[in-house]
């Protein structure tokens, strides 16, 4: 489903167009795959923080979204960037997710030019953009990822596919 974005008349515009759409995007998928997850993992993780890790552009979305759980879901829940998380883990290690769960969902776009060919069942136009919202959860007992694909043509995000699984990451 396109996400129409940007409206904007001048450069500065044109550059926050992407960060828009991503915006956009993360919002609409905290709503139908985030607070569920994050429901579920709250009744079958009943005593561990869950840490939210996503990008710049979902941090507002999902701290929005989170203020409206149930109290006693919500002060279990932190966002943090990738970045930020992977400071916290260093710090304070827990591999084995013990005592907290993470759930991640974030956008890696543009996809590197020698990533293309991995989707040529999905053909765009030479002038648009691959870009991957990727996301899933660990916990100690379970974890899962998967990712959805969407086309950037500088002013709509399209939606191309959902559950794909990358062969490798970039």
């Amino acid at each position: 489903m396109p996400a129409k974005t940007g409206k904007g008349h001048s450069a500065n515009a044109s550059i926050s167009r992407p960060l828009a759409a991503q915006t956009e995007i993360l919002a609409a998928h905290a709503v139908a795959w985030g607070i569920p997850t994050l429901n579920r993992l709250a009744a079958t993780f009943p005593d561990g923080a869950i840490v939210v890790t996503t990008s710049p552009q979902g941090l507002t979305a999902w701290s929005d979204l989170i203020s409206r759980l149930p109290a006693l879901i919500a002060e279990r829940v932190a966002t943090a960037t990738e970045i930020e998380y992977r400071g916290w883990c260093m710090r304070s290690p827990d591999e084995s997710h013990e005592l907290h769960a993470v759930v991640w969902s974030w956008i890696k776009a543009p996809l590197p030019p020698q990533r293309r060919p991995a989707f040529a069942s999905f053909p765009i136009p030479a002038s648009a953009d691959y870009w991957v919202l990727r996301y899933g959860h660990t916990t100690a007992d379970e974890g899962g990822h998967s990712a959805d694909l969407f086309a950037w043509d500088g002013a709509v995000a399209t939606h191309l596919a959902s559950g794909i699984t990358e062969r490798f990451r970039s």
